[in-house]
């Protein structure tokens, strides 16, 4: 039995690294930025277990795929070096933009944020705005910094944003492990492979390529996958320093 732990998760639990709005739209992420990023956080933390995968031959940093040994196996956690690791969901405000996103962060910056959750003189961090410092050429452990802002209420504007936009089933559904078929679709869709793919010789059908068909699974949330790259290097970098 797996004892990965995904959704809603509080600040006391002594865990390690280890009708839709919006649901798929690019807008709807907050990319932390080199620099300041200032942020009021309108929900509990929402963890979930992943895995980065890229294709043979890609130069990027990896895409997440989602752990699926909740399930009792996981074709990626047998690959050796391709560990699984824990990121949280936020739903914040974005001071920005002013508007709603969905901050997706790994255990460098939750645990800074947890910190401050366990400070009796901070506690709960939906009540001060916080701003999230990167240093991009940092050393690994000065990646990110977290920086409480003095307390003060909500506005009524704010309040509208959070009473308005904050969908907490949406949270859950993201952080949902994702079901055996799941994942081999979304491996399939990162390595290329397509179902039924017809190759054309001036116009006409030729014989079909030897592809891998993919088997269609139910329709699932995928996970931050709109962004452009999942894991830029100073985030990994960043999280191997914080698990030691």
């Amino acid at each position: 039995m797996s004892n990965q732990v995904f959704g809603e998760v509080d600040y006391n639990d002594d865990r390690g690294s280890n009708n839709k709005k919006n649901t798929n739209s690019k807008d709807l992420w907050l990319r932390l930025s080199d620099g300041p990023n200032k942020i009021r956080v309108l929900t509990s933390p929402f963890q979930y277990t992943t895995h980065k995968h890229k294709k043979d031959g890609d130069p990027g940093f990896g895409q997440k795929v989602g752990c699926t040994m909740i399930h009792g196996s996981c074709q990626l956690c047998d690959i050796p070096d391709n560990n699984p690791k824990d990121r949280w969901f936020y739903g914040v405000l974005d001071r920005k933009t002013g508007t709603y996103k969905i901050l997706d962060v790994s255990f460098a910056v939750f645990s800074k944020i947890r910190d401050l959750a366990r400070d009796k003189d901070w506690g709960d961090p939906t009540k001060y705005d916080l701003n999230i410092l990167v240093k991009k050429g940092a050393a690994p452990n000065d990646y990110y910094n977290v920086m409480p802002i003095p307390k003060e209420p909500l506005s009524a504007a704010d309040q509208q944003i959070k009473d308005k936009d904050v969908d907490l089933e949406d949270l859950k559904r993201r952080c949902t492990p994702l079901t055996l078929v799941q994942q081999q679709s979304r491996i399939d869709k990162i390595n290329g492979v397509v179902a039924e793919s017809v190759a054309k010789t001036n116009g006409k059908p030729a014989a079909k390529a030897a592809v891998k068909p993919v088997v269609k699974a139910a329709p699932v949330v995928e996970e931050s996958a709109e962004l452009e790259e999942d894991f830029p290097p100073y985030d990994g970098a960043a999280d191997t320093a914080a698990q030691g």
